[in-house]
């Protein structure tokens, strides 16, 4: 710039005094990723029962373990160089080659503040995770190695002689019991979808949740759907929470549930539940198939949890008569409805020409005399049955 123009500089022109607040809206970004994932999680696995957000720790999951609760503990670690690489100093307090090291550092460390949680939570603590997009150095996967390992090290052998001092002096505890604390530690690095700027969050989630519940989504309505969840484990992230509170008032101001995963794929709670409850293994994926052509074909909420009780009533049915209703008549029986169902969806999904369809099928039942076996409704909760096995 020359003359006037240089006393007019523009605002990129200007070097920025410091840049702390997009810092830590990146890292809150990347903690919220790394609980939305979480929170993906409580779609596959029947243990995990809760997610919470931006408490006790960066987010911490709830399992249910033979009716008693465990936690797993979260931290969620970026760096926007991702050649970087972290070092045992940088998230133990132990500087490199060191002989000794000072119990308060390690207190003060991430990975001290991860294993207070193994002594405040005692067997309710599972694991104690550290989250990073980046790599590892040598040293620190020696580390993490030996841990899991039990084998000789010397950052290990500090932590252990430290242990007590760093995080609980007043109520020492046996070495044992420390190992056994310190093996909860799991160290995980050079995650993708933690990139607040990498899509590979969207194209990973997207397979997780068609994993999960069966969903083949566009990227726009991943990306729907994703951006919803994420708002989610903001608004728990950020709920204003008493000094004192009790168990139901956390888990709905900073808790996910299954309820509200169900709420954000729009799939029917009722229809899951009921599909569960009769001890279907696949009872989100079952009931994700069964409201995609429900919705397609313009039924209700009401109607698609009518037809997912069609559905548990037709295959205790099933399981109930196979053996005693003659080969013959049955296996006629399941060709007729998996020809109608296929041709159904062929039809597009037109509930009228179900219902035609079904009626056909009960009339030829009729002349049969197997209708006292049979009614319409176990019949329509047979051609989804079919059509959850064609899908799934």
């Amino acid at each position: 710039m020359t003359g006037e123009d240089s006393n007019r500089p523009k605002l990129h022109e200007v070097a920025p005094r410091e840049n702390v607040g997009r810092e830590t809206i990146a890292r809150y970004q990347a903690q919220f990723r790394g609980a939305a994932f979480e929170c993906l999680s409580l779609l596959e696995d029947e243990a995990l029962d809760r997610v919470y957000c931006d408490y006790q720790d960066d987010f911490v999951s709830r399992l249910n373990v033979d009716g008693n609760y465990v936690y797993n503990f979260f931290q969620v670690k970026t760096k926007g160089k991702l050649n970087y690489q972290w070092s045992v100093n940088d998230v133990l307090g132990i500087r490199k080659g060191a002989k000794t090291c000072e119990p308060a550092k390690i207190t003060d460390s991430y990975i001290g503040k991860l294993l207070i949680h193994t002594i405040k939570f005692e067997n309710s603590c599972g694991n104690v995770i550290f989250l990073t997009n980046v790599h590892l150095n040598d040293d620190l996967e020696v580390l993490r190695d030996a841990i899991q390992d039990d084998s000789d090290n010397n950052y290990y052998k500090l932590l252990l002689e430290n242990f007590n001092d760093a995080l609980t002096p007043e109520l020492p505890i046996e070495d044992q019991s420390i190992i056994d604390r310190i093996k909860k530690l799991q160290l995980k690095s050079n995650i993708s979808y933690l990139n607040p700027h990498d899509d590979k969050f969207f194209s990973d989630a997207r397979e997780t949740i068609y994993k999960y519940s069966e969903i083949d989504l566009q990227r726009s309505e991943c990306e729907e759907i994703l951006n919803s969840l994420i708002s989610l484990v903001e608004r728990k992230s950020f709920g204003k929470i008493l000094e004192e509170i009790g168990e139901e008032d956390l888990d709905d101001i900073a808790g996910v549930s299954l309820s509200e995963m169900l709420d954000i794929l729009s799939i029917s709670k009722s229809a899951y539940q009921s599909l569960r409850d009769s001890g279907d293994s696949q009872a989100i994926k079952n009931a994700s198939i069964i409201h995609r052509l429900m919705s397609k074909a313009g039924a209700s909420e009401k109607m698609i949890e009518y037809v997912s009780d069609c559905k548990v009533r037709w295959d205790i049915w099933f399981r109930d008569k196979r053996h005693t209703v003659p080969e013959f008549d049955l296996n006629f029986i399941l060709e007729e409805i998996e020809d109608n169902a296929a041709e159904w969806v062929k039809s597009g999904e037109n509930l009228p020409i179900l219902r035609s369809r079904i009626d056909k099928v009960f009339s030829a039942l009729e002349y049969e005399d197997l209708s006292v076996t049979l009614d319409r409704e176990l019949l329509l909760g047979a051609v989804f049955s079919f059509l959850v096995r064609g899908n799934a």
